[in-house]
């Protein structure tokens, strides 16, 4: 079985919702779970909940609200984790027919999966052991993070941690149960005018128990350097892709950097202060009304909450093109 969560936790500040004023806190709460066939990574089961979604069924959503979409991922049962499994995701649920928060989530997870099956494979032939049932041998963890350096710029870090272990044996102590660490360090600075990066630093380091205090950071910003000072959306994915290419010991960097974009743009929530100042300001001076809380947009085929037509759009709340 593998299991993903997503949560999407806001620190400080608001934005006015389709028809309420969120507050900081947590925002989303997601998880996937998957019974798979060892042996393909057949998905034989797909379970999806969402105890925190941010648009919960009312009257000024119409009844609709972010759970919606859910149930079109479970199509996907039957599918194997293979190399074409991310271009059946994207076109069963990407874009206004999906959740891209679910999305993300189970693209992550479809990389993660087959990683972590490659890894045991290798150390039960290498080792001759397997794991008990219901026993966890693989974690990946993924922290995205974002700190507002100036009125121009916002330092954001995506850190990625793969660990996997060995069977428990009451004969050895816990380092020694480490198989692999493998963990990736992203920092950047954004313009948040621009979306464009003016510094990406890369670092990795992989430890087993044997290496546990001698590996060290490595820099390996050098192959994605053409990403800076290119915005990250549109295209960020796309370009991450080309430079990884098939290329076996930037899978994992590769996977780093994929988050970039989806959790930027929720650490973007945050800070709506100089939103809100524009705003009132521009009231001001023209003599308006001040603007309301729905005056706060997303981009039209974002998800299916924004999709073009949907409740949100006919509430009167500003979708930009």
């Amino acid at each position: 079985m593998a299991r993903g969560d997503v949560i999407d936790l806001r620190k400080n500040g608001f934005v006015p919702s389709s028809y309420d004023v969120q507050p900081s806190g947590i925002i989303h709460s997601m998880n996937i779970e998957l019974d798979l066939d060892p042996e393909t990574l057949r998905m034989e089961t797909i379970r999806v909940e969402q105890p925190f979604v941010a648009v919960e069924p009312s009257v000024a959503s119409r009844g609709e609200c972010c759970r919606d979409p859910a149930p079109r991922l479970l199509d996907l049962t039957g599918e194997c984790l293979d190399d074409e499994f991310a271009k059946k995701l994207s076109m069963n649920f990407g874009g206004p027919l999906g959740c891209s928060h679910l999305l993300t989530l189970f693209q992550l997870m479809s990389s993660a999966v087959p990683h972590a099956a490659q890894i045991e494979r290798a150390r039960i032939a290498r080792e001759g052991t397997e794991h008990a049932k219901d026993d966890r041998f693989f974690r990946r963890s993924v922290f995205v993070d974002g700190f507002e350096a100036s009125d121009e710029i916002t330092d954001v870090s995506v850190q990625l941690a793969d660990t996997a272990t060995r069977p428990f044996s009451p004969e050895s102590n816990s380092f020694a149960r480490l198989e692999l660490s493998h963990e990736v360090k992203t920092f950047a600075s954004v313009g948040r005018k621009t979306f464009g990066m003016d510094r990406l630093d890369i670092r990795e380091r992989i430890r087993t128990a044997e290496t546990l205090i001698d590996a060290e950071w490595v820099d390996r910003s050098e192959p994605f350097t053409s990403l800076k000072e290119k915005p990250i959306v549109p295209g960020l994915a796309g370009r991450v892709f080309k430079l990884a290419g098939d290329t076996p010991d930037l899978q994992v960097i590769k996977d780093n950097l994929l988050m970039f974009a989806p959790g930027y743009l929720q650490v973007i929530a945050a800070q709506m202060e100089p939103y809100f100042a524009d705003q009132i300001r521009a009231a001001r001076e023209g003599g308006e009304e001040m603007p309301s809380s729905n005056s706060l947009g997303g981009n039209t085929g974002a998800c299916y909450m924004w999709r073009e037509n949907g409740p949100i759009e006919k509430t009167g709340m500003r979708v930009t093109k």
